[in-house]
């Protein structure tokens, strides 16, 4: 069904200097339904994909923040189109069945993934993006770009967020600035929540670093003769799970300490180039030596995930702790930056010498203006990121193999790969009921087997293998053998109770007798 809107609307968005072509639904039509989410980054590709798949076709428009130039997007976006019942049963307004509504749908994604579980609970308002007042402009087609500042952006309790992990798990070093740890029983009282897929995560370094890596690691020689920067399976260098967790707790200070057989890492590459896929031929030995760490900022569900899987925190009281001072002059160095845009530019900055990723400069409200790589330095650098990101190689970074493998659906799925979670989705109980079925709907689809197989991850495809998301086995059946149309995780880590993504995850017992092992 296509939205026709009145004429004394498109009159007045005309006033406004828009076009009456570029849009399904004008910026200033007063909505049916206007939704708040906020939370993780890492499922911004997802939420888009799943919120246009409900969208009645020719109806969507999709408005992004222009605050950085070449990443907009990455603090807000907001879709706006028209949901019908058929795709969306049970949709109503103000508490009444209808066949079809004009919904406003915000995500906020500045400050990672407890921002949509903190101030949920605490029912705190937080700063979400207008589209309504002239301060977004056409881009191109139905994509607008706005001015998501100052007066642009207004206080709003959010509906409903999405974690990469569970909310229980925002303690500790994940704890947000503007927000205690959270409460348990708060938790429980305020929000519903649900898992919905298993998301891969994986090691990403700057381009340089893998290079320097795959020649330590002897897979530019024969018998593998790759090229420098091949990103097949075969060709990705790795690190153990112990070197990661090395890294990001800051027990090496420069890549000089990384030693093949008594040869510092950084003197096997003197005089080696490599060519990231844009025709400019780049050193691989750095300029700075210091070891650089791209960290998302407390209360991202991406850095929770990470020091679950690697250092064990806030799993266990022994756990290793990822805010460390560092040195900037002696080394390491740890750049904390917002989102996972923002971890792209970071890991970027160091591959190409550049100087455009901005790290907080101050917290509790979190503001980044320091340039993280001010001095255009090359070096190599390691972050964090789930493997939703960079498909096509458009950043100059590139995920490596931990422990010898490869962030793959099959392997994570043949329990081989371990740096995976159950994302969550939540919403606060006290919201209407117009707001849950939409915001169930897409919690539902974003853990349906077929959606996740069909619609999310055929743009999750690397060259060393298809990545993204699987639906959990304790929802849906499995088989011994993957079903990239439909992939289902038969390893959960809701074995032991409810979801903790800090469980070492099993197959559960059961009368399935065909476990892929």
């Amino acid at each position: 069904m296509k939205k026709q809107i009145l004429s004394a609307a498109i009159a007045a968005v005309s006033l406004l200097g828009f076009s009456q072509t570029s849009f399904a639904l004008a910026p200033n039509t007063t909505p049916d339904l206007e939704i708040f989410m906020s939370g993780a980054t890492a499922q911004d590709k997802a939420i888009a994909a799943l919120f246009n798949n409900l969208c009645d076709a020719g109806t969507l428009d999709v408005f992004k923040d222009n605050n950085k130039a070449g990443s907009e997007g990455k603090d807000h976006t907001a879709y706006f189109c028209t949901l019908s019942s058929a795709n969306v049963p049970g949709l109503s307004v103000n508490g009444s069945p209808v066949s079809s509504a004009n919904v406003l749908f915000h995500k906020r994604s500045a400050g990672g993934s407890a921002q949509g579980v903190n101030p949920l609970i605490d029912n705190v308002a937080i700063a979400a993006m207008r589209i309504d007042n002239g301060n977004c402009a056409v881009s191109s087609g139905t994509t607008w770009f706005c001015n998501a500042q100052g007066a642009n952006l207004s206080n709003q309790v959010s509906d409903a967020g999405i974690s990469d992990v569970e909310p229980k798990m925002f303690v500790g070093p994940n704890k947000p600035s503007n927000a205690g740890a959270v409460d348990a029983a708060a938790a429980d009282a305020a929000l519903t929540v649900e898992a919905a897929a298993a998301l891969l995560f994986g090691v990403p370094v700057s381009d340089n670093l893998y290079v320097a890596l795959q020649k330590a690691q002897g897979l530019l020689a024969a018998p593998a003769n790759c090229a420098a920067g091949a990103y097949t399976e075969a060709c990705m260098p790795s690190l153990s799970k112990q070197q990661v967790a090395e890294l990001v707790s800051g027990q090496i200070k420069k890549w000089s300490e990384f030693k093949i057989n008594g040869t510092a890492l950084t003197s096997l590459t003197a005089g080696m180039t490599y060519d990231s896929g844009d025709g400019v031929i780049r050193q691989v030995t750095p300029t700075d030596t210091k070891v650089h760490f791209c960290k998302r900022i407390d209360g991202s569900g991406t850095g929770a995930q990470m020091y679950a899987k690697f250092l064990n925190n806030p799993c266990s009281t022994a756990g290793l702790d990822p805010d460390w001072a560092g040195s900037a002059l002696a080394g390491p160095v740890k750049h904390e930056v917002s989102g996972s845009g923002d971890m792209e530019l970071c890991l970027e900055d160091f591959a190409d010498g550049e100087s455009n990723a901005k790290q907080v400069t101050t917290t509790n409200p979190d503001v980044f203006n320091t340039t993280v790589n001010s001095s255009g330095a090359k070096a190599w650098a390691i972050g964090m990121q789930s493997t939703e990101n960079n498909a096509t190689h458009a950043k100059h970074y590139r995920f490596i193999k931990v422990d010898g493998v490869a962030p793959t659906l099959e392997n994570a799925f043949r329990g081989k790969y371990m740096d995976w979670v159950e994302q969550t989705y939540q919403w606060r109980n006290a919201i209407s009921q117009d707001k849950k079925t939409i915001i169930q709907k897409i919690a539902t689809d974003a853990g349906s087997p077929s959606i996740l197989g069909t619609v999310l991850n055929p743009g999750f495809v690397h060259a060393f293998g298809p990545a993204g998301y699987l639906a959990v086995g304790t929802k849906h059946a499995f088989t011994e053998n993957l079903n990239l149309s439909a992939p289902v995780m038969p390893y959960s880590h809701a074995v032991k109770g409810s979801l903790s993504n800090c469980q070492v995850p099993v197959i559960k017992a059961s009368t399935n007798n065909n476990k892929p092992m």
